[in-house]
């Protein structure tokens, strides 16, 4: 299993059979191995984490899978539905901002990737709209946490301050995924390792992501 940071929230997951492209924003894409399946996700429509570029990736067998705001041609999909593609089983949830975020199980492993999914708690917003964020993202987490996830992407924005953070510890304090990305970053690759150095996230065991198209191999 490799998988590969392309940009912001953009990752490339492929697995012996099957390639799954997450989020795609920005960032050259390696040959794609026309012996395996391609599956590009794109968790809702904002420029950060979707580019129509996605349609012009060159494979023989690609599937788009897409969140039902976004106005192209594909498989649409909203929150709170499970679907069933090929030999892929897709969850979503609700985002707290727009669109999904996905539970992908394919080869016996379990994959998250969060979209705009997070505990969105910006300094100076009206307390009824904090209220809103946590109880959505936690209700949200509360239906996954039982689930054994193999790779979790999760955001960590630093432009949170100190409530950055939030989100991705009340994940880490309710599940033991086996591995664990961070990502909404933008360029901010040095920042957001350094909050992986400070309480409460130096309990975890995290991935730092240095630069684009950082690759990691796993078990």
């Amino acid at each position: 299993m490799k998988v590969t940071y392309l940009f912001n929230s953009g990752f490339v997951v492929e697995l012996e059979k099957h390639i799954l492209i997450f989020d795609y924003f920005k960032g050259a894409i390696d040959h794609l191995d026309p012996h395996k399946k391609v599956y590009v996700f794109s968790s809702h429509r904002h420029e950060d984490h979707y580019n129509p570029d996605i349609f012009n990736f060159k494979h023989p067998s690609i599937t788009y899978i897409l969140s039902d705001d976004i106005d192209h041609d594909g498989f649409k999909v909203k929150p709170h539905q499970t679907y069933h593609i090929d030999d892929l089983s897709i969850k979503t949830l609700l985002s707290t901002d727009e669109g999904v975020a996905f539970v992908v199980n394919v080869e016996n492993k379990t994959i998250y990737h969060a979209g705009d999914l997070n505990w969105w708690n910006w300094e100076g917003e009206p307390q009824d709209f904090l209220d809103d964020q946590e109880r959505i993202f936690k209700q949200e987490i509360n239906s996954i946490k039982d689930i054994h996830f193999d790779i979790m992407m999760i955001p960590l924005d630093i432009r949170l301050e100190n409530h950055a953070s939030d989100g991705m510890n009340y994940i880490l304090s309710h599940m033991k995924p086996q591995y664990v990305f961070p990502m909404h970053c933008f360029s901010h690759h040095k920042e957001m390792s350094q909050l992986l150095d400070l309480p409460p996230l130096n309990q975890y065991s995290i991935f730092k992501i240095g630069k684009r198209h950082q690759i990691w191999t796993l078990n």
